[in-house]
């Protein structure tokens, strides 16, 4: 995809837990052209399970703090958006998402006795000079860079977790 695509369709989380929900918001938007999703209404409506066949609920989010990675896919389902998750990916894997013009969203973030946080954000874009770009919900920047060395580390700490579209 277009990187300038999805930095049109950029929304800034503020001071909430919810990146995965504004990731969504800004993924949707950006595919089907338009801005359908507000990313805090998808956060207010995957803080409840959602029921489906069968006899349990899919628990996509604990409320108002962390989405797992199959409540993205499954949300990115539900507006018929085919997706997947998985641990143990690589760059390589990130760079192959790129030139098929797939979005990948890789989960970083630090565990530590002074405290855990994780974060998913869309990559655009991987630039020798500059690093990892980002259309990041957490700036209020629609582009943000990152230092290779610092988000293969904070990728590494949570698996090498990858969501993507398909």
């Amino acid at each position: 995809m277009d990187p300038e695509t999805l930095r049109r369709y950029h929304q800034y989380q503020a001071q909430s837990n919810d990146c995965a929900p504004h990731t969504i918001a800004i993924v949707v938007n950006a595919l089907k052209g338009q801005e359908l999703l507000k990313g805090d209404e998808v956060a207010k409506a995957m803080n409840k399970p959602r029921l489906r066949l069968g006899i349990l609920p899919l628990i996509r989010r604990i409320p108002d703090w962390a989405t797992f990675p199959w409540g993205v896919v499954d949300e990115f389902r539900q507006h018929g958006i085919k997706a997947r998750w998985r641990m143990g990916a690589n760059v390589g894997d990130l760079r192959r998402a790129l030139d098929e013009d797939r979005i990948p969203m890789p989960i970083i973030g630090e565990i530590k006795i002074s405290g855990t946080w994780a974060h998913i954000k869309p990559l655009v874009e991987i630039d020798p000079g500059q690093g990892y770009g980002f259309v990041d919900p957490a700036s209020t920047f629609a582009q943000t860079w990152q230092k290779p060395a610092d988000f293969e580390q904070q990728w590494a700490n949570f698996g090498h977790i990858l969501v993507e579209t398909l």
